[in-house]
């Protein structure tokens, strides 16, 4: 049986995030594990081949430190009373895809428990595309949560 000691949960703002941390929150109580968020941060264009050579275009050097201090806040108001409970939060630029997985083995994470959307016409048969990339890069254990339609719909509309 493999040993949960460090938990990651990468945030996006959705509900099913904020399920996902909640979950974490749990197992943290359960395993003693430690919990970590990250939000990774996708700006609009690239330069470089993968995510670990990327470099904003849009964000030069000083404007990104503007634009993490400002998704710091609002990671902040996001994790609300649960904040106390974690161990780090952070924010990284980068494909989501990529960064997850990166975060995740450079920092010997023992579970990625994420939200997915499962967006498009095919939503119910596959995860959300960034899931199931974490899913295929991830060298740890990945789990999923998706919150079922009704639910989603209406924490969106609140």
């Amino acid at each position: 049986m493999t040993s949960i000691k460090r938990i990651l949960v990468p945030i996006d703002f959705s509900p099913s995030s904020r399920a996902a941390l909640g979950h974490a929150l749990a197992l943290r109580s359960a395993f003693g594990a430690g919990v970590s968020v990250l939000h990774v941060h996708e700006p609009s264009g690239f330069v470089g081949a993968d995510s670990l050579a990327l470099m904003p275009i849009d964000h030069p050097s000083g404007r990104w430190e503007l634009v993490r201090v400002e998704i710091l806040r609002e990671l902040e108001q996001f994790l609300g009373i649960e904040r106390p409970g974690l161990d780090e939060v952070r924010v990284e630029a980068g494909v989501p895809a990529d960064v997850i997985p990166e975060v995740a083995r450079d920092g010997g994470f023992d579970l990625v428990l994420m939200g997915t959307h499962g967006q498009g016409p095919v939503s119910r048969l596959a995860l959300g595309g960034v899931a199931e990339a974490v899913v295929r890069k991830a060298h740890c254990l990945v789990m999923t949560l998706r919150l079922p339609g009704r639910v989603a719909r209406e924490a969106l509309c609140m």
